[in-house]
């Protein structure tokens, strides 16, 4: 018995991995898009934007690895069905509990990865990734004033420029400065260049003007100018201030105990403690998801053409399960006392599906001999 549960469980591994393998690669190939900006436009070296990758990859792995759970543990048992494997099984006497503890097994495998990567790798993740573009947006600013674009570079700095080239030239530039509202002031270039000086970023401009609005006398003062020189140390100036981290780069422990003193932590309280439980509670669902994959292929009658209509039962439910988990945890950011739904949503499909995992098959009635007619 322990060979045929280590062969399911070995098929279920094999499956899992190279499912979480495909699922990474195309959700990584759509989300590095904007990550190969940092080669294309910034001219940063390949290493950062491989280590931007490897900083990405826990946020893919958390929502990948259930899923590609979910979609080994239906393949894998939907062939067993199909070989009449799971009939043989079932006739040697291994019943519903034995059939479905390598699915089990396996769950409790992806939920502890799953509690791995939330209360620590995603965190620490996050954190060293906008630690990371903070430093990228000092050192490589160019990549930030993406053309065609009205880039903010700090509050009330506003940079547009029509058009780049790769050696640093720009055209097309407007710079507006509304940091005193009182006298906001509006700088137009036909052309200017991005370069590296002493003191920080900045932009030389050339041929342009510079129009300085006087709110009180309501008169705008023109500068004519041959070449203007604006800096960007804004950017670079972002790193010495305090970090504010955002709930997403927060650990457990500072989720659940904010710094009330400050008004930014007190203001998402309830934003906080709900991503919190939510971090908690999101690792039960491969518990969940099993349940309803193993209620739907091991109760009822097996059929060896396949459990088609039965693996689209269990996928609806297991989207209507993990729907669910969205619209709570959502809710709960406004009403923190639907935490505890959270933890109840997983553990109730389990229960669930365990019962519905122990359904005996209808037997069908089979007519027997009929009587002679009388002579």
């Amino acid at each position: 018995m322990k060979r045929i549960s280590l062969y399911i469980f070995r098929h279920l591994a094999v499956a899992t991995v190279i499912s979480t393998l495909v699922l990474t690669f195309a959700i990584w190939l759509t989300q590095s898009l904007r990550l190969i900006e940092v080669i294309v436009d910034g001219q940063a070296p390949m290493s950062v934007f491989l280590q931007m990758v490897a900083l990405s990859l826990p946020n893919f792995l958390v929502v990948v690895i259930p899923v590609a759970m979910v979609a080994a543990t239906l393949f894998v048992y939907n062939r067993l069905v199909a070989d009449s494997e799971l009939v043989v099984m079932q006739a040697t006497g291994m019943g519903p509990a034995r059939l479905a503890a390598p699915a089990f097994v396996m769950a409790l495998i992806i939920m502890a990865l799953s509690y791995l990567l939330n209360l620590y790798l995603v965190p620490a993740s996050n954190r060293e990734f906008q630690d990371l573009r903070r430093l990228i947006q000092s050192e490589f600013s160019t990549l930030f004033l993406r053309e065609g674009q009205f880039n903010t570079v700090d509050r009330g700095i506003t940079v547009y420029i029509r058009e780049r080239e790769r050696n640093g030239e720009v055209f097309g530039i407007l710079v507006h400065d509304n940091r005193d509202p009182a006298k906001p002031v509006t700088l137009v270039a036909d052309s200017g260049v991005v370069q590296q000086a002493e003191n920080g970023p900045q932009i030389v401009m050339f041929e342009g003007n510079r129009q300085e609005a006087d709110r009180e006398t309501n008169r705008v003062n023109v500068l004519y100018f041959d070449q203007y020189a604006v800096d960007l140390t804004a950017i670079s100036s972002q790193n010495d201030r305090p970090v504010q981290r955002e709930p997403k780069e927060r650990f457990l422990s500072e989720l659940l105990n904010p710094d009330l003193d400050n008004p930014r932590d007190a203001r998402m309280l309830k934003e906080l403690i709900s991503m919190a439980h939510q971090r908690l509670s999101s690792p039960l669902m491969p518990l969940g998801f099993a349940a309803i994959a193993m209620a739907a292929l091991l109760s009822g009658e097996f059929n060896r053409r396949g459990q088609g209509r039965r693996m689209i039962w269990a996928i609806a439910a297991i989207v209507a399960l993990q729907s669910a988990e969205i619209g709570v945890t959502n809710a709960s950011r406004a009403n923190t006392s639907l935490v505890v739904l959270l933890y109840v949503l997983p553990l109730l499909a389990f229960v669930i599906g365990w019962a519905i995992m122990y359904k005996r098959p209808r037997r069908s009635r089979i007519a027997g001999p009929q009587p002679l007619p009388a002579e």
